[in-house]
C-alpha cells in the first residue's frame, strides 16, 4: 500500500510541475500540531503523511482551506474550522457540537462540503464525506444525510480518487 501511495504522490507532483491546475505545498509537523491543539482532534497518520508531502490548496473542482502556521490567518484551516463550529453550534443550539468536535472541514463552499470524521486514535481511518453544503449541517444535528453525498473510508482513498481526477483532466489536455 506504501508503494502505492508514494506512487500517488509522486504523480500529484510531476503534474503541479505540468501545470495541470494542481497547487502543491507541503506541511510541516509543527502545523500539524497547531490544528491539533487548536480543534481538540486527532488527525490519522495517513493524513498527516500525506499532507507533509503534497498538501493540495487547490484540486479538483473545490479550493481546500490551506495550512497555516498562524491560527489567526485569514484562509487557514484553523480559523475556517473554529468559525464553521461557532456558525453550527449557535445555529443548532449547542446540538452540533458532538459532531462537529470530531469533523476536520477540508473545503466548503457554496457548492458543497469536504469534511473528515476524525477517530481518537490517530492510527484509525477517517472517513472523508463530500456533500451538497447544506448536508454536513445536517448531518452535524441529526447523524445522517439529507442528499446522496459522496463518501471514501480513508483520506488516504480520498486522495486516491483526486489523483484520479487529475488523470483524467491531463488526459483532456493532452
Amino acid at each position: 500500500m506504501e508503494k502505492h501511495l508514494n506512487s500517488l504522490i509522486e504523480k500529484v507532483i510531476r503534474y503541479d510541475r505540468c501545470g495541470i491546475g494542481v497547487i502543491v505545498d507541503t506541511v510541516s509537523g509543527h502545523t500539524f500540531d497547531l490544528v491539533e491543539k487548536n480543534l481538540q482532534l486527532k488527525l490519522p497518520e495517513e493524513f498527516r503523511y500525506i499532507s507533509s508531502l503534497v498538501s493540495v490548496t487547490s484540486f479538483s473542482k473545490m479550493e481546500f482551506f490551506e495550512f497555516e502556521d498562524d491560527p489567526k490567518d485569514w484562509n487557514g484551516i484553523i480559523k475556517n474550522n473554529l468559525e464553521i463550529r461557532k456558525n453550527y453550534e449557535k445555529d443548532s443550539n449547542g446540538q452540533s457540537k458532538e459532531r462537529m468536535d470530531k469533523i476536520l472541514v477540508l473545503a466548503d463552499d457554496d457548492g458543497g462540503s469536504v469534511f473528515m470524521i476524525t477517530q481518537d486514535s490517530p492510527n484509525k481511518p477517517a472517513p472523508v464525506v463530500w456533500c451538497d453544503y447544506g448536508d454536513m449541517y445536517h448531518y452535524a444535528i441529526a447523524g445522517q444525510f439529507r442528499n446522496p453525498h459522496d463518501e471514501w473510508p480513508s483520506f488516504t482513498d480520498f486522495f486516491e480518487f483526486l489523483v484520479n481526477d487529475l488523470d483524467k483532466r491531463a488526459a483532456k489536455e493532452e
